[in-house]
């Protein structure tokens, strides 16, 4: 009786998700006017988004100071790895 409801629930789910598969609208595909308005921007905009230099991040942004930090000691222990192999 326990493994039928399992498989019951389970059975459920599974059919839940291909109903919501379904009914799931396809994405637009791209118009070639869109592809050509986007390749007409100005470049300015694209020097705008570009990320800050590593170790440039603001006291606030936790996230990036903890990632440039992961990187440098990423960074050290390759070089005293590759100093200890060289003969």
């Amino acid at each position: 009786m326990r493994a039928f409801l399992i498989i019951a629930v389970v059975a459920g789910l599974g059919f839940v998700f291909l109903r919501q598969k379904q009914s799931e609208t396809p994405p637009a595909p791209a118009h070639p006017a869109a592809a050509q308005a986007a390749s007409a921007k100005p470049a300015p905009v694209a020097a705008a988004l570009t990320p800050a230099p590593r170790g440039q991040a603001s006291e606030y942004n936790y996230m990036k100071r903890a990632l440039d930090r992961a990187h440098d000691v990423r960074d050290q222990a390759r070089a005293q790895t590759a100093a200890a192999q060289n003969p």
